[in-house]
Protein backbone atom coordinates (compact mmCIF):
# COMPACT_ATOMS: atom_id res chain seq x y z
CA UNK A 1 0.00 0.00 0.00
CA UNK A 2 3.08 2.51 0.77
CA UNK A 3 4.24 1.69 -2.32
CA UNK A 4 1.18 2.84 -4.25
CA UNK A 5 1.05 5.72 -2.31
CA UNK A 6 4.72 6.89 -2.96
CA UNK A 7 3.88 6.49 -6.88
CA UNK A 8 0.45 8.71 -6.57
CA UNK A 9 2.60 11.67 -4.80
CA UNK A 10 5.33 11.58 -7.37
CA UNK A 11 2.49 10.92 -10.31
CA UNK A 12 0.90 14.13 -9.28
CA UNK A 13 4.48 15.56 -8.45
CA UNK A 14 5.72 14.91 -11.68
CA UNK A 15 2.91 16.85 -13.31
CA UNK A 16 2.45 20.27 -11.72
CA UNK A 17 6.94 20.63 -11.32
CA UNK A 18 6.18 23.04 -14.44
CA UNK A 19 3.07 25.47 -13.28
CA UNK A 20 3.33 24.61 -9.77
CA UNK A 21 6.68 24.10 -8.53
CA UNK A 22 6.62 24.78 -4.67
CA UNK A 23 3.45 22.18 -4.20
CA UNK A 24 5.86 19.77 -6.20
CA UNK A 25 8.64 20.17 -4.28
CA UNK A 26 6.29 19.30 -1.29
CA UNK A 27 4.83 16.30 -3.00
CA UNK A 28 8.32 14.65 -3.59
CA UNK A 29 9.84 15.35 -0.14
CA UNK A 30 6.54 13.87 1.66
CA UNK A 31 6.73 10.66 -1.02
CA UNK A 32 10.99 10.97 -0.04
CA UNK A 33 10.32 10.71 3.51
CA UNK A 34 7.79 7.63 3.20
CA UNK A 35 10.03 5.87 1.00
CA UNK A 36 13.08 6.37 3.91
CA UNK A 37 10.33 5.22 6.37
CA UNK A 38 9.31 1.92 4.26
CA UNK A 39 12.93 1.20 3.11
CA UNK A 40 12.27 1.55 -0.43
CA UNK A 41 15.30 2.91 -1.63
CA UNK A 42 14.38 3.02 -5.15
CA UNK A 43 11.38 5.05 -5.13
CA UNK A 44 13.09 6.82 -2.73
CA UNK A 45 16.34 7.65 -5.42
CA UNK A 46 12.79 8.52 -7.61
CA UNK A 47 11.36 10.96 -5.52
CA UNK A 48 15.31 12.84 -4.79
CA UNK A 49 14.77 13.37 -9.02
CA UNK A 50 11.44 14.77 -8.72
CA UNK A 51 12.79 17.17 -5.71
CA UNK A 52 15.55 18.23 -7.98
CA UNK A 53 13.55 19.11 -11.18
CA UNK A 54 11.59 21.34 -8.79
CA UNK A 55 14.40 22.81 -7.09
CA UNK A 56 15.81 23.69 -10.95
CA UNK A 57 12.68 26.10 -11.59
CA UNK A 58 13.63 27.75 -8.26
CA UNK A 59 17.30 28.35 -9.89
CA UNK A 60 18.78 26.18 -6.83
CA UNK A 61 21.02 24.09 -9.10
CA UNK A 62 23.29 23.10 -6.51
CA UNK A 63 21.20 21.76 -4.11
CA UNK A 64 19.52 19.43 -7.28
CA UNK A 65 22.81 18.33 -7.97
CA UNK A 66 23.32 17.21 -4.83
CA UNK A 67 20.31 15.52 -4.59
CA UNK A 68 20.61 13.84 -8.28
CA UNK A 69 23.83 12.41 -7.35
CA UNK A 70 22.45 10.92 -4.27
CA UNK A 71 19.62 9.39 -6.44
CA UNK A 72 21.84 7.75 -8.81
CA UNK A 73 24.22 6.45 -5.83
CA UNK A 74 20.93 4.96 -4.23
CA UNK A 75 20.20 3.60 -7.96
CA UNK A 76 23.89 2.06 -8.31
CA UNK A 77 23.23 -0.34 -5.04
CA UNK A 78 19.49 -0.68 -5.03
CA UNK A 79 18.18 -0.63 -8.47
CA UNK A 80 16.15 2.85 -9.76
CA UNK A 81 14.40 1.44 -12.92
CA UNK A 82 12.85 4.24 -15.05
CA UNK A 83 14.11 7.14 -13.02
CA UNK A 84 17.56 6.80 -13.71
CA UNK A 85 16.97 7.94 -17.39
CA UNK A 86 15.44 10.68 -15.58
CA UNK A 87 18.43 10.94 -12.96
CA UNK A 88 20.69 11.37 -15.64
CA UNK A 89 18.78 13.76 -18.18
CA UNK A 90 18.02 15.96 -15.44
CA UNK A 91 21.57 15.74 -14.05
CA UNK A 92 22.47 16.98 -18.07
CA UNK A 93 19.92 19.92 -17.59
CA UNK A 94 21.46 21.13 -14.39
CA UNK A 95 25.31 20.69 -15.91
CA UNK A 96 24.31 22.49 -19.12
CA UNK A 97 22.94 25.32 -16.99
CA UNK A 98 26.32 25.45 -15.31
CA UNK A 99 28.39 25.80 -18.58
CA UNK A 100 29.79 22.32 -17.88
CA UNK A 101 29.12 21.09 -21.28
CA UNK A 102 31.05 17.80 -21.61
CA UNK A 103 29.87 16.52 -18.31
CA UNK A 104 26.30 17.53 -19.63
CA UNK A 105 26.55 15.73 -23.01
CA UNK A 106 28.61 12.67 -21.81
CA UNK A 107 24.81 12.35 -19.59
CA UNK A 108 22.95 13.11 -22.52
CA UNK A 109 24.42 10.49 -24.32
CA UNK A 110 24.22 8.35 -21.93
CA UNK A 111 20.50 8.56 -21.89
CA UNK A 112 20.13 8.11 -25.49
CA UNK A 113 22.36 4.18 -25.00
CA UNK A 114 20.11 2.96 -21.47
CA UNK A 115 18.40 0.13 -22.07
CA UNK A 116 14.76 0.34 -22.21
CA UNK A 117 14.42 -0.88 -18.74
CA UNK A 118 16.43 1.89 -17.69
CA UNK A 119 14.36 5.03 -19.11
CA UNK A 120 11.13 5.81 -20.78
CA UNK A 121 10.84 6.60 -24.31
CA UNK A 122 10.10 10.39 -23.86
CA UNK A 123 13.28 10.78 -21.80
CA UNK A 124 15.23 9.79 -24.58
CA UNK A 125 13.58 12.44 -26.51
CA UNK A 126 14.35 15.13 -23.87
CA UNK A 127 17.88 13.85 -24.25
CA UNK A 128 18.21 14.12 -28.47
CA UNK A 129 16.67 17.75 -27.48
CA UNK A 130 19.31 18.14 -24.81
CA UNK A 131 22.27 17.74 -27.65
CA UNK A 132 20.85 19.74 -29.71
CA UNK A 133 20.72 22.42 -27.14
CA UNK A 134 24.01 21.87 -26.37
CA UNK A 135 25.14 22.21 -30.50
CA UNK A 136 23.54 25.52 -30.33
CA UNK A 137 25.17 26.85 -27.15
CA UNK A 138 28.52 25.83 -29.36
CA UNK A 139 26.59 28.05 -32.42
CA UNK A 140 26.06 25.42 -34.47
CA UNK A 141 22.64 26.16 -35.34
CA UNK A 142 22.18 24.15 -38.37
CA UNK A 143 23.35 21.00 -36.22
CA UNK A 144 21.02 21.65 -33.58
CA UNK A 145 18.02 22.14 -35.76
CA UNK A 146 19.17 18.50 -37.48
CA UNK A 147 18.89 17.12 -33.78
CA UNK A 148 15.74 18.95 -32.62
CA UNK A 149 13.90 18.11 -36.09
CA UNK A 150 14.39 14.11 -35.37
CA UNK A 151 13.39 14.90 -31.58
CA UNK A 152 10.17 16.59 -33.28
CA UNK A 153 9.59 13.53 -35.15
CA UNK A 154 10.14 10.85 -32.41
CA UNK A 155 7.65 13.04 -29.99
CA UNK A 156 5.04 13.26 -32.71
CA UNK A 157 5.18 9.76 -33.31
CA UNK A 158 4.62 9.12 -29.09
CA UNK A 159 1.72 11.21 -29.45
CA UNK A 160 3.16 13.56 -26.21
CA UNK A 161 2.27 16.93 -26.78
CA UNK A 162 4.43 18.33 -24.35
CA UNK A 163 7.37 17.03 -25.97
CA UNK A 164 6.28 18.04 -29.22
CA UNK A 165 5.69 21.20 -28.05
CA UNK A 166 9.42 21.78 -26.60
CA UNK A 167 10.65 20.41 -29.80
CA UNK A 168 8.66 22.87 -31.88
CA UNK A 169 9.92 25.98 -29.41
CA UNK A 170 13.66 24.87 -29.53
CA UNK A 171 13.15 24.37 -33.65
CA UNK A 172 11.69 28.06 -33.47
CA UNK A 173 15.31 28.96 -31.70
CA UNK A 174 17.39 27.77 -34.00
CA UNK A 175 15.53 28.97 -37.34
CA UNK A 176 15.89 32.57 -35.57
CA UNK A 177 19.69 31.67 -34.97
CA UNK A 178 19.67 31.22 -38.85
CA UNK A 179 17.60 34.25 -39.68
CA UNK A 180 14.29 32.32 -40.82
CA UNK A 181 12.20 34.07 -38.82
CA UNK A 182 8.90 33.91 -40.30
CA UNK A 183 9.24 29.45 -39.92
CA UNK A 184 10.51 30.45 -36.50
CA UNK A 185 7.06 33.00 -35.78
CA UNK A 186 5.33 29.92 -37.30
CA UNK A 187 6.94 27.04 -35.41
CA UNK A 188 6.22 28.89 -32.35
CA UNK A 189 2.20 29.51 -33.44
CA UNK A 190 2.34 25.60 -33.85
CA UNK A 191 3.75 25.28 -30.50
CA UNK A 192 1.30 27.66 -28.62
CA UNK A 193 -1.76 25.63 -28.47
CA UNK A 194 -0.71 22.61 -27.60
CA UNK A 195 1.40 24.32 -24.27
CA UNK A 196 -2.16 26.05 -23.44
CA UNK A 197 -3.95 23.25 -23.65
CA UNK A 198 -1.13 21.55 -20.89
CA UNK A 199 -1.39 24.28 -18.75
CA UNK A 200 2.67 24.10 -19.40
CA UNK A 201 3.38 27.88 -18.25
CA UNK A 202 7.25 27.53 -18.41
CA UNK A 203 6.99 27.05 -21.90
CA UNK A 204 4.14 29.39 -22.90
CA UNK A 205 6.77 31.97 -21.30
CA UNK A 206 9.39 30.77 -23.39
CA UNK A 207 7.66 31.15 -26.63
CA UNK A 208 6.55 35.58 -25.47
CA UNK A 209 10.13 35.34 -24.94
CA UNK A 210 11.33 33.91 -28.55
CA UNK A 211 8.38 36.02 -30.05
CA UNK A 212 10.47 39.03 -28.08
CA UNK A 213 13.65 37.86 -29.51
CA UNK A 214 11.87 37.98 -33.12
CA UNK A 215 10.35 41.30 -32.86
CA UNK A 216 13.79 42.48 -31.79
CA UNK A 217 15.55 41.28 -34.57
CA UNK A 218 13.20 43.20 -36.98
CA UNK A 219 13.39 46.13 -35.18
CA UNK A 220 9.83 46.17 -33.45
CA UNK A 221 11.16 47.09 -29.67
CA UNK A 222 7.54 48.03 -28.61
CA UNK A 223 6.34 44.71 -29.18
CA UNK A 224 9.01 42.74 -28.41
CA UNK A 225 9.05 44.56 -24.75
CA UNK A 226 5.45 43.58 -24.82
CA UNK A 227 6.07 39.62 -25.24
CA UNK A 228 9.39 39.99 -23.35
CA UNK A 229 7.43 41.55 -20.17
CA UNK A 230 4.38 38.79 -20.72
CA UNK A 231 7.20 36.18 -20.57
CA UNK A 232 8.69 37.99 -17.44
CA UNK A 233 5.11 38.17 -15.32
CA UNK A 234 4.29 34.25 -16.17
CA UNK A 235 8.32 33.31 -14.78
CA UNK A 236 7.96 35.86 -11.74
CA UNK A 237 4.38 34.22 -11.11
CA UNK A 238 5.47 30.55 -11.44
CA UNK A 239 8.49 31.10 -9.72
CA UNK A 240 10.85 30.00 -12.77
CA UNK A 241 14.61 32.12 -12.16
CA UNK A 242 16.37 31.09 -15.29
CA UNK A 243 13.51 32.23 -17.62
CA UNK A 244 13.39 35.32 -15.33
CA UNK A 245 17.00 36.17 -15.59
CA UNK A 246 16.65 35.67 -19.16
CA UNK A 247 13.77 38.02 -20.11
CA UNK A 248 15.48 40.66 -17.86
CA UNK A 249 18.29 40.20 -19.65
CA UNK A 250 16.68 40.89 -23.32
CA UNK A 251 14.38 43.91 -21.38
CA UNK A 252 17.42 44.90 -20.86
CA UNK A 253 18.53 45.05 -24.74
CA UNK A 254 15.11 47.04 -25.19
CA UNK A 255 15.74 49.84 -22.66
CA UNK A 256 19.07 50.18 -24.34
CA UNK A 257 18.18 50.70 -27.70
CA UNK A 258 15.19 52.88 -26.63
CA UNK A 259 18.00 55.01 -24.91
CA UNK A 260 15.85 54.06 -21.22
CA UNK A 261 19.84 53.89 -19.51
CA UNK A 262 18.34 53.67 -16.18
CA UNK A 263 15.86 51.10 -16.76
CA UNK A 264 18.59 48.94 -18.53
CA UNK A 265 20.78 49.45 -15.48
CA UNK A 266 18.03 48.18 -13.18
CA UNK A 267 16.64 45.00 -15.66
CA UNK A 268 20.57 44.01 -16.67
CA UNK A 269 21.82 44.25 -13.08
CA UNK A 270 18.73 42.18 -11.64
CA UNK A 271 19.57 39.71 -14.46
CA UNK A 272 22.98 39.66 -13.36
CA UNK A 273 22.35 38.77 -9.55
CA UNK A 274 19.60 36.14 -10.67
CA UNK A 275 22.35 34.58 -13.00
CA UNK A 276 25.02 34.49 -9.70
CA UNK A 277 22.82 33.37 -7.84
CA UNK A 278 21.96 30.13 -9.89
CA UNK A 279 25.54 29.77 -10.91
CA UNK A 280 24.55 29.97 -14.61
CA UNK A 281 27.65 31.14 -16.52
CA UNK A 282 25.97 31.74 -19.92
CA UNK A 283 23.55 34.01 -18.46
CA UNK A 284 26.45 35.79 -16.84
CA UNK A 285 28.53 36.45 -19.90
CA UNK A 286 25.40 37.76 -21.42
CA UNK A 287 24.85 40.32 -18.88
CA UNK A 288 28.16 41.20 -18.20
CA UNK A 289 28.56 41.92 -22.31
CA UNK A 290 25.08 43.85 -22.23
CA UNK A 291 26.26 45.84 -18.95
CA UNK A 292 29.46 46.80 -20.96
CA UNK A 293 27.68 48.47 -23.63
CA UNK A 294 25.13 50.33 -20.77
CA UNK A 295 28.53 51.60 -19.30
CA UNK A 296 29.66 52.49 -22.32
CA UNK A 297 26.86 54.81 -22.88
CA UNK A 298 26.88 56.14 -19.68
CA UNK A 299 30.66 56.89 -20.45
CA UNK A 300 31.68 54.46 -17.95
CA UNK A 301 34.74 53.35 -19.68
CA UNK A 302 36.77 51.87 -16.86
CA UNK A 303 33.82 50.23 -15.77
CA UNK A 304 32.53 48.99 -19.22
CA UNK A 305 36.04 47.41 -19.65
CA UNK A 306 35.47 45.20 -16.65
CA UNK A 307 32.14 44.16 -17.60
CA UNK A 308 33.86 42.96 -20.88
CA UNK A 309 37.18 41.50 -19.38
CA UNK A 310 34.48 38.90 -17.35
CA UNK A 311 32.20 38.35 -20.40
CA UNK A 312 35.69 37.24 -22.60
CA UNK A 313 36.66 35.64 -19.72
CA UNK A 314 33.25 33.85 -19.24
CA UNK A 315 33.04 32.93 -22.75
CA UNK A 316 36.23 31.47 -23.24
CA UNK A 317 35.61 28.73 -20.04
CA UNK A 318 32.01 27.96 -22.22
CA UNK A 319 33.96 27.59 -25.52
CA UNK A 320 37.14 25.55 -24.41
CA UNK A 321 34.22 23.20 -23.09
CA UNK A 322 35.44 20.60 -26.46
CA UNK A 323 32.44 18.19 -27.05
CA UNK A 324 33.57 15.03 -25.69
CA UNK A 325 34.43 11.88 -27.77
CA UNK A 326 31.34 10.06 -26.68
CA UNK A 327 29.19 13.11 -28.48
CA UNK A 328 31.59 12.87 -31.62
CA UNK A 329 30.79 9.21 -31.63
CA UNK A 330 27.04 9.75 -31.25
CA UNK A 331 27.47 12.51 -33.84
CA UNK A 332 28.82 10.03 -36.75
CA UNK A 333 25.75 7.55 -35.95
CA UNK A 334 23.08 10.08 -36.08
CA UNK A 335 21.90 10.79 -39.57
CA UNK A 336 20.73 14.33 -40.59
CA UNK A 337 17.17 15.23 -40.56
CA UNK A 338 16.40 18.02 -43.44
Amino acid sequence: MATQDIDALLDRARRLVSSHSGEALALAGQARELAVAEGLQDLQAAALVVEAHAMTMFGQQAEALDALLVALDLGDHHGMGLARGDALQMLARVYYTRGEYERASDCWCACVELEDADIAPTVRIRAHVGLGQLLYAHEQYDSALAHHRRALVLAEESDDPQLTSSCLINIAVDLMRLGLLSDAIASLKQALPLVRADKNYEYEAEIYSVLGQIDMARGDIERARMSLMVALKINRLHVNSWGEASNLLWLGQCSLAEGLLETADDELRSALALAQSMGSQHLLANAHHALATLCRSNGQTEIADKHELSYRELRRQLLEHARSPRLATMELRLSPVT
